[in-house]
């Protein structure tokens, strides 16, 4: 197997890896408050980034609840 080939396995089953993900991309002004939601079943995973482009101390608050 060349390493062309190789690199494009890899490529593959990475894609196949990451099927089910999902990003949101939100802007929010300074003091206001949005809510989001979403549905997930047991044992799945959760990842949270945030990134302050700009203004106050490039700190934001986050409430995650489970119901």
């Amino acid at each position: 197997m060349t390493w062309k080939s190789q690199i494009i396995a890899i490529a593959i089953i990475l894609l196949v890896s990451f099927r089910n993900t999902f990003a949101y991309y939100v802007l929010i002004d300074a003091h206001d408050e949005e809510c989001f939601f979403e549905r997930l079943t047991a044992g799945s995973k959760l990842l949270l980034t945030f990134e302050v482009i700009e203004g106050g101390f490039l700190d934001i608050d986050v409430k995650v609840t489970l119901k």
